[in-house]
């Protein structure tokens, strides 16, 4: 019985070794690429929002209206439009407001679809906070009217029920600015049709050309040579087979569900004001001997040899030897080690990019 034990634990060692040798065997191919469908890294053409803007009046304010002469005008205006005739004396406009009105009308939008709106203030106003936007017509860049807003504007801020200092110290956020969710209404589409033409384009999010290629291979793997063709770094023409010319939509939607793998760029992102860094698994530094605050970096062949030379001269000093070419990784973890900080990391990242040692792209944010 005790021998079978022995037997099985020895067995169940050997298996787990082997697994973590295959592991250990996978894991660069892993990291180096990931598995994606087209819809993850791109768009199609026409799948786009279009800007509409409108200048209105909100009302029922608690006294915190503005008191221009626009906002005067505005209310007559809307007055005399419903038969009142009243002049500019007669008009008191601390519960009313003049606001910008802006939103986006939605992807193949239709009338009497609804979308969210922005309402800014455009005079003195102190607080937008349980004001009412009238009507107000929404117009896009060519003049037409597009949209009609209308609603309760939420402001997601408060003012403190004191007055005074306490007063604004209890305020948060902005309270001149509010949205209204689905406070504007469609009253006529942009006339868009996908695939009008009987082509369509997959725009990418990245404009490599290496990718390009690569999207372009997966859908002729698919469809055969011919229904795809790259005009731009990140943009491929797509023709609608005759088959699917009366459902276009069906046919894109196989497109974007084609799967390909990609390289992982190659790229160190850093903040600098979080003190954050991400830095990509294929980074690489080549041969470089960097000093910054008492840290020493060498990256050679003969790292180990100028590391013992460094501890011999200089005791007062940490030296990072790592041998040959290496990635960010390896760098990050004797860094680490050494006890040096993000904003050591990120002085040596600079560095190192501005000498032409880092093979990959830096991103500052």
């Amino acid at each position: 019985m005790e021998a079978r034990r022995s037997t099985l634990k020895r067995l169940i060692i050997c298996g787990c070794a082997a697994l973590f040798m295959l592991a250990g065997n996978a894991v660069p191919q892993v990291m180096a690429q990931a598995e994606v469908r087209i819809k993850d890294i791109s768009r199609l053409s026409g799948n786009r929002e279009y800007q509409v803007i409108g200048y209105g009046l909100v009302t029922g304010l608690d006294g915190t209206g503005d008191k221009s002469q626009m906002s005067i005008e505005m209310i007559r205006g809307m007055l005399q439009n419903m038969g009142m005739e009243l002049n500019s004396q007669q008009i008191l406009t601390k519960n009313s407001a003049a606001v910008i009105v802006t939103g986006m009308l939605p992807s193949y939008g239709r009338p009497g679809e609804p979308f969210d709106i922005t309402i800014s203030s455009l005079g003195d106003a102190k607080s937008l906070q349980g004001g009412v936007l009238l009507p107000t017509l929404l117009k896009g860049g060519d003049g037409q009217v597009y949209a009609v807003a209308q609603g309760q504007i939420s402001i997601g801020g408060f003012e403190s029920a004191q007055g005074g200092a306490a007063a604004r110290t209890g305020q948060k956020n902005h309270l001149t600015v509010g949205f209204v969710p689905k406070g504007a209404i469609m009253e006529r589409g942009v006339d868009d049709r996908f695939a009008r033409s009987g082509k369509f384009s997959v725009l990418l999010q990245e404009k490599d050309s290496i990718l390009t290629r690569k999207v372009k291979e997966a859908i002729d793997r698919r469809y055969g040579t011919g229904w795809a063709s790259i005009t731009n770094p990140g943009q491929i023409e797509i023709r609608v087979p005759s088959s699917m010319q009366e459902d276009p939509v069906s046919f894109a939607a196989n497109i974007e569900n084609l799967t390909l793998s990609i390289d992982e760029p190659n790229r160190v992102v850093i903040n600098e004001r979080t003190g954050t860094v991400i830095v990509g698994n294929n980074v690489r530094i080549s041969r470089v001997v960097i000093s910054h605050n008492g840290i020493k970096i060498a990256v050679d062949d003969q790292a180990q040899a100028n590391a013992q030379g460094a501890r011999n001269s200089q005791p007062q000093a940490s030296m990072v030897a790592v041998q040959g070419e290496t990635t960010v990784d390896d760098m990050v973890s004797a860094l680490n080690a050494v006890g040096a900080t993000p904003k050591d990391l990120i002085a040596i990242f600079q560095a190192i990019n501005a000498a032409g040692a880092l093979h990959g792209e830096l991103k500052l944010m």
